[in-house]
């Protein structure tokens, strides 16, 4: 006999087989970017995707995403601090969907000690309080900041499973097949290679 606290095996599946399951590959990151000199553009979906991962698949050209979506969790944004008698400004605007007005987060710092800072996530009904494919060149949001400035964009990705509809990015000059890259957080649409990547292997 079976003892009563002794808990009876069950079948891993359920009766019926195997149990359903989220089969699209899901990561959570915190990329961090630095100013290599003053920034003020809207940064779009596929400007992001660059800079969340790549591979060479043309010498000296293109590189592919590899990475089909991704969704803005957190920004936030350190600003070098001002220089004797002058400021330091960040700020993010996030651009608004529908009926939703665009939200803008500021500051500003007069001390050569400290550094103005910006924290936000994607405001309700903004653009980015929803899902982006990385092919995609709406404009997401306008960061403005200065030389030497860091940026932290933390988010969601869903990694690209398919073979058709990969965004390719052109125009590079040094590419090595089979090699991984993480662009300029401007690269993409932007063309412009401001924001680098701290601590990843990238390209211009």
């Amino acid at each position: 006999m079976v003892g009563r606290n002794r808990k009876q095996s069950r079948p891993a599946g359920g009766a019926n087989g195997p149990t359903q399951f989220s089969s699209n590959v899901r990561l959570n990151h915190k990329f961090r970017f630095t100013a290599a000199s003053a920034f003020n553009h809207a940064l779009s979906p596929f400007d992001i995707g660059g800079a969340l991962g790549s591979v060479g698949t043309v010498t000296n050209s293109t590189v592919t995403c590899f990475v089909e979506s991704f969704k803005i969790r957190k920004i936030e944004v350190w600003s070098s601090p001002a220089s004797q008698g002058a400021n330091s400004t960040v700020s993010l605007d996030w651009v608004g969907f529908g009926n939703s007005p665009n939200i803008e987060f500021s500051d500003t710092t007069l001390s050569v000690t400290k550094n103005a800072h910006i924290v936000t996530s994607p405001p309700q009904n903004s653009l980015c309080h929803f899902w982006q494919n990385v092919s995609d060149v709406t404009s997401l949001f306008t960061l403005v900041c200065p030389m030497n400035s860091i940026v932290d964009l933390s988010l969601d990705m869903i990694l690209a499973d398919q073979e058709v509809g990969l965004v390719a990015i052109t125009g590079l000059t040094t590419v090595v097949l089979g090699h991984i890259y993480y662009l300029a957080l401007d690269r993409g649409n932007a063309g412009t290679n401001v924001l680098v990547p701290v601590s990843l292997n990238t390209t211009t």
